[in-house]
């Protein structure tokens, strides 16, 4: 009996020891598994590595990429709560097993919106056996203003808000008017002459600033110097909108576009760039002495050579990211104000899809806070009329704003919000419309929609291409349309 008892106690004994002995010889489907052999653990971002991490005010979300062949798990500070993870611990990634495929880990990090609260950080730390890697994780309070106090980006769109376009006047084309006529280039389009009253009447409204599209090719010499009346007269509309408290954002409107000359050609890239370059150091040079409410975009709906609306030429979107540089680095060239000055590029043809997002390269800039990224929405475009359908049905006939509306939009703005917070930069919705035949409290849901959407989410202004306030009369066409608008400011 004594001898049972023994072997009884020997056998309990290798059993109470086996849970620890698993921990460093079990199969990798157990848990806590730690290979014999050295520990590997990585963790990168994109495919490099990666040690710190920042959000912005709106917080949002980051894909992190975990390999090891060991368990691992994740620890974050109690004090961090704002900061929450997809997963906290798991098996191993890599296994020696030729039956399992190795499959990394895929974490994602979401940080809370910052709201009106101060910079704060933590570290998050992977573990794997006695391995430990460590990210820093910041969500920073923006800058307000650079060291030379001048208004950051990120202020400056906040405060536009919601602005309108002063549409087709100073950027029209065509050949059957002398564009050395002033007035004739001017109204050829339709339009009356841009007056002091209208842009009154805009900030009256409530509005915070205007877009004014301008083409300058027309107006160019032989030598591709603008001509001092075109100079003057884009200067004089500025000031309408200054003189009124309103932002301007001047462009290079109808230079881009089906067969401009400032396209995304590659194999032009030089003699294009050059010219651009020339082009934008007269506009800054000329706007040097103006202040924060000023802003320049660098070129409107960029196309490639082939005039491609759906996906340019294998180099096209490699040729927007050289001019989008060239752009700012004319800008700065300039010196003055200029060095600080809020300036706004776009993604190839204005696009705002997954695809043209992806492939923006922000430019480098000298100056810290001071760039933001365009796209145009025209979604849908069956509600704005973009694709042609609602021009001949009756009145009656026209749509309603509906759910499905709501989704088609929102998941395109949801693109936006990811790519504001992801890269930190202010988006702006440089253009949007809705069919003026459709009934105005319907348009007005729109309004609110699109403007309203991101609001404390990202940092994202939104500009109206067409009329809501008559360029005679520069009374409100549609309040209720207006109002639907202007219930997006201070977002």
């Amino acid at each position: 009996m004594k001898y049972i008892t023994s072997v009884n106690r020997l056998l309990l004994l290798i059993c109470l020891l086996l849970p620890s002995v698993g921990l460093v010889s079990c199969s990798d489907d157990n848990e806590g598994f730690v290979p014999d052999g050295p520990i590997s653990l990585s963790v990168t971002r994109d495919g490099a590595d990666v040690d710190a991490l920042e959000f912005g005010t709106y917080g949002g979300n980051v894909l992190l990429t975990l390999e090891s062949n060991a368990y691992w798990e994740i620890s974050v500070p109690k004090d961090a709560s704002w900061l929450v993870l997809s997963n906290r611990s798991g098996d191993p990634t890599i296994t020696e097993d030729a039956e399992d495929e190795d499959e990394p880990r895929y974490i994602k990090l979401s940080a809370e919106p910052l709201g009106d609260g101060s910079t704060r950080t933590c570290t998050v730390s992977f573990r794997a056996g006695d391995v430990v890697k460590n990210v820093t994780v910041t969500q920073k309070q923006p800058e307000l203003a650079d060291e030379s106090g001048w208004e950051s980006a990120f202020v400056a769109n906040r405060n536009m808000g919601v602005g309108v376009n002063l549409w087709n006047t100073l950027d029209a084309v065509g050949d059957w008017f002398d564009p050395d006529d002033i007035v004739a280039c001017e109204t050829c389009w339709g339009q009356p002459l841009a007056k002091q009253e209208w842009f009154d009447a805009v900030a009256a409204s409530g509005f915070k600033a205007v877009r004014v599209p301008v083409t300058w090719w027309l107006h160019m010499d032989e030598n591709d110097m603008v001509k001092e009346p075109w100079m003057n007269r884009v200067e004089e509309v500025a000031n309408y909108a200054l003189n009124a408290g309103l932002y301007c954002i001047i462009n290079v409107h109808h230079d881009t576009g089906d067969g401009g000359w400032l396209c995304a050609d590659k194999a032009n890239i030089e003699r294009i760039a050059a010219r651009f370059t020339k082009l934008w150091t007269q506009i800054a040079n000329r706007f040097n002495k103006y202040d924060h409410k000023i802003i320049f975009e660098g070129y409107n709906e960029m196309l490639d050579e082939k005039n491609s609306w759906v996906e340019p030429e294998a180099s096209g979107y490699e040729a927007v990211n050289i001019l989008a540089q060239t752009f700012v680095n004319a800008v700065r060239a300039t010196g003055g104000n200029n060095l600080h000055r809020n300036l706004i590029v776009n993604t190839y043809g204005g696009g705002g899809s997954a695809t043209r997002l992806d492939n923006l390269v922000i430019p480098e800039d000298k100056i810290k806070g001071h760039l933001m990224v365009q796209v145009h929405n025209y979604t849908p475009s069956n509600f704005s009329n973009l694709d042609g359908s609602l021009s001949d049905l009756d009145d009656e006939e026209m749509p309603l704003w509906t759910k499905e509306f709501e989704k088609q939009l929102g998941e395109e703005l949801e693109l936006l919000i990811k790519f504001s917070n992801t890269y930190g930069v202010p988006v702006v919705i440089g253009e949007c419309g809705a069919y003026d035949r459709i009934a105005e409290e319907e348009r007005a849901k729109y309004a609110e929609f699109i403007s309203t959407y991101a609001h404390g989410r990202a940092n994202i202004s939104v500009f109206f291409w067409g009329q809501l306030i008559d360029r005679n009369t520069c009374e409100e066409l549609y309040p209720l349309f207006i109002d639907g608008f202007l219930k997006g400011l201070n977002n």
